[in-house]
């Protein structure tokens, strides 16, 4: 891979660049991410050749350095009985998911963001969905006893830009997980006036990140 992710010490605004560096510690009970997985636009067509194809508009990371990036992660910054939500897409479901159960996280919920359209395929059918495992570690976490049973698996929003994540989802988790520290991996800014949502910490290289990692691929 010829782009490589580097972000610098935002915490301490040094501008470094280190390997892997973590600061002072706050405590997460519910981590999401967002991994910039390896994948193009899809199939270029010959009678639209700026329709599709190409490069991402973002670097991307190998899979290799994002499980050793949210094993570090979720080991130095999840409380015990930690909750995490990663978005993941059909090439990599079964990678992720054995991933997450390499760490020995277990698989509460798959769900599914139905994105209305999807990315055009030249040759075959459109892709109009991602993927968000929910695992946890140690006791499960019960959600507010006022939303048992009000959502589904399927969370249905219209994509807006290419990896923007529905906005339903963090909708969904701060309902039912009201009172717990939240944090977001890759994150991106939430609007434009404010860069996270309110209860949340955020960690990425759009953003100013609330904690100290920062990796450096090699």
């Amino acid at each position: 891979m010829d782009e490589k992710i580097k972000l610098t010490d935002q915490d301490n605004n040094s501008g470094r660049v280190a390997s892997y560096g973590f600061g002072a510690r706050k405590r997460y009970d519910i981590i999401t991410a967002d991994p910039p997985w390896e994948q193009g636009k899809g199939g270029q067509k010959n009678v639209r050749l700026n329709s599709s194809g190409g490069d991402l508009e973002y670097p991307t990371v190998n899979f290799a350095d994002i499980k050793n990036l949210l094993q570090r992660a979720f080991g130095e910054y999840g409380t015990e009985n930690l909750n995490v939500f990663v978005w993941t897409i059909d090439k990599y479901l079964t990678e992720t998911d054995l991933m997450l159960e390499g760490f020995g996280y277990r698989r509460h919920a798959r769900l599914i963001w139905d994105k209305v359209t999807g990315i055009p395929a030249a040759f075959t059918i459109r892709y109009a969905h991602e993927y968000l495992l929910w695992y946890y570690k140690g006791k499960f976490q019960p959600i507010a006893e006022e939303y048992r049973g009000k959502f589904t698996t399927v969370f249905r929003e219209q994509v807006k830009r290419h990896s923007q994540k529905p906005e339903c989802v963090f909708e969904f988790l701060s309902k039912i997980y009201p009172d717990k520290t939240k944090l977001e991996l890759f994150a991106r800014p939430y609007s434009e006036l404010f860069e996270k949502r309110e209860g949340w910490d955020v960690w990425g290289n759009e953003v100013t990140s609330d904690i100290n990692l920062v990796p450096q691929y090699p």
